[in-house]
């Protein structure tokens, strides 16, 4: 089986679209559930979720009674995945699900993680300001030296684990910086990683939930701890 886990904060907007979307594009030959974690939303996305539970039957919700943040919404998924492999994707569909197969039959293969990248050839960001792309790339590359791996991105929120190895990853972030420690301490258990390029859309339907100004700064610390993390 495949999972395919959907963190998701206040998307009211997109849920049922995305969702929707999910479900008619996917092209996956074994079975999938679709776990959503509800990260403590205070609009009406659970009301929606549980109306569209009764519509497509392998969805699965599970909630959080607070907003605990988007690291714990995905430590949460990814303990609670019922499947071999797990599809980390944003609930909005700025990812590219056409992507997906190939994600899944590179952990086939025998990868323990395959990321979508941003920066690898034919890999890029669309209708994304020019100084968050030019500053992301530049941050990637950096940590790329810094923690001495050839991945590319880092960042990327668009991935593919095989279970049993996620799984083992002790997950400390409950923020945004959760994609950079799961990629640096898989780096450091020697983990068979691989990446795919992807194009990523800016959302066009509701605001996203990161803030530049606020998150960047709780990097730091992040990325120096991770260091010592990935070397000693």
């Amino acid at each position: 089986m495949i999972t395919i886990l959907l963190p998701a904060y206040n998307e009211e907007e997109v849920i049922e679209k995305s969702l929707n979307t999910l479900q008619d594009n996917i092209n996956i030959k074994k079975n999938y559930e679709i776990l959503v974690i509800n990260d403590g939303s205070t609009d009406k996305t659970l009301e929606i979720l549980n109306q569209l539970s009764k519509k497509i039957k392998n969805l699965r919700v599970i909630t959080h009674e607070r907003n605990k943040g988007l690291g714990a919404a995905i430590s949460t998924g990814i303990q609670n995945a019922k499947g071999e492999i797990i599809i980390e994707l944003d609930a909005d569909m700025t990812h590219p699900l056409n992507v997906l197969p190939l994600m899944i039959e590179k952990i086939e293969e025998g990868y323990d993680v395959c990321i979508g990248s941003r920066y690898i050839k034919n890999g890029g960001m669309k209708n994304v300001p020019l100084w968050r792309v030019i500053l992301s790339r530049i941050a990637n590359k950096v940590m790329s030296i810094m923690y001495f791996t050839s991945i590319t991105d880092l960042t990327s929120g668009y991935r593919a684990y095989k279970t049993e190895k996620i799984k083992k990853i002790k997950i400390e972030q409950n923020g945004f910086p959760i994609q950079l420690e799961i990629s640096v301490k898989m780096v450091k258990n020697k983990a068979n990683i691989t990446e795919v390029p992807i194009l990523l859309v800016n959302r066009y339907i509701g605001s996203s939930k990161f803030n530049f100004i606020k998150t960047m700064p709780k990097y730091i610390p992040v990325i120096i701890k991770l260091f010592f993390v990935r070397w000693f």
